[in-house]
């Protein structure tokens, strides 16, 4: 109510077959990001969005506010929080461009999650602050991809080496929130950058710059579409897994005929690829590298070692990439309405 008369304020929407998809095929990551409202109504899109096991992403919710701030999206999260049962955020991943507003409201809503920040807009910033090189710049992405402790460690060593500012500029961010190092394993995702939620928002690009219920309804009829033709995707696959997990299985498996193995006669394993050595704990399925925990896929020193017991690596590949997991994201649908007059 503005002076004395009902005006619009903001609007949330999340279809049932959204969360369903959630609930049965995604894996426990989101990505929350907000974009400009182009049309004659101003305002701000407001999204989360998932990501299936080919990296696509997925629509799970979208509000539409005034503006973006820690009302508003603490206001959001609430919501997504009561449609996918998220509760306090325990086993949850959020990644996000650190929006202004938004990191209070994760705190405040979802206290147990974890949230990474995209390394895009830590390096913009980053760089904003000091001169960086092409040479800095190549360590800093290096860091973000170390999978283990030590090797992010060597990496800010060899950047402190070139500019002891940059490293302290770049450690004002949290490296649990942008190092594959520190990252929690139960997602298994090991992205560092959230450009699935920008692929959504380009992909709504025509819609945003309509009037509200008119975005709001070409939106919808774009994810009813959409949902039917990721279903059909999967009967092209030409394997028990999706196509994507199969190319950096194939990645791995290169590397791993590469590497040699020591077997301690009970469940250790010890891998040396190169100047590297790595241990295996094949009943805790965990690997020092963490590139299986991280993927749930199994990394090089997994892979020799199964090999070395002559067991087949694939069987140990996570269930999130499946050819069953596809279907079951994509196999509830968006209803047909009829129109206005109706």
């Amino acid at each position: 109510m503005t002076e004395g008369k009902k005006r619009f304020l903001r609007m949330y929407i999340c279809f049932n077959a959204m969360k369903l998809g959630f609930k049965q095929g995604l894996k426990p990551f989101i990505g929350l990001d907000g974009t400009f409202l182009k049309g004659h109504c101003k305002g701000q899109l407001l999204v989360a969005v998932a990501q299936d096991c080919q990296n696509h992403f997925y629509p799970l919710a979208w509000a539409v506010v005034d503006k973006e701030n820690t009302l508003t999206w603490t206001w959001f999260l609430e919501l997504l929080k009561y449609s996918l049962n998220l509760k306090d955020g325990t086993d949850i991943t959020f990644t996000s461009d650190i929006q202004k507003g938004l990191l209070e409201a994760v705190r405040t809503i979802h206290p147990l999650s974890n949230h990474r920040f995209c390394l895009r807009h830590i390096e913009a910033n980053w760089s904003k602050r000091i001169r960086i090189s092409g040479e800095m710049k190549k360590y800093l992405w290096w860091s973000t991809w170390s999978t283990y402790e030590e090797d992010f460690k060597d990496q800010l060593k060899n950047l402190g080496e070139l500019s002891v500012d940059a490293v302290k500029e770049l450690l004002r961010y949290p490296p649990q929130n942008w190092c594959r190092s520190y990252f929690d394993t139960l997602c298994k995702n090991q992205m560092v950058k959230n450009n699935f939620t920008e692929s959504f928002n380009s992909w709504i690009l025509e819609a945003r710059g309509t009037p509200i219920l008119k975005m709001l309804e070409d939106i919808r009829i774009k994810i009813m579409n959409r949902l039917r033709e990721k279903e059909e995707e999967v009967r092209t696959w030409g394997g028990e897994f999706s196509p994507n997990c199969l190319k950096l299985y194939a990645v791995y498996l290169k590397v791993a005929n590469l590497c040699t193995v020591h077997f301690n006669g009970e469940t250790g394993y010890e891998v040396s690829e190169g100047g590297d050595r790595h241990t295996l704990n094949q009943v805790e399925k965990k690997c020092t590298c963490r590139s299986w925990q991280l993927t749930g896929i199994p990394c090089p020193h997994t892979i020799r070692a199964l090999k070395y017991e002559k067991e087949d690596p694939m069987t140990e590949i996570s269930w999130w990439h499946n050819k069953e997991a596809y279907p079951m994201t994509y196999r509830d649908k968006l209803m047909p309405v009829r129109g206005e007059k109706f």
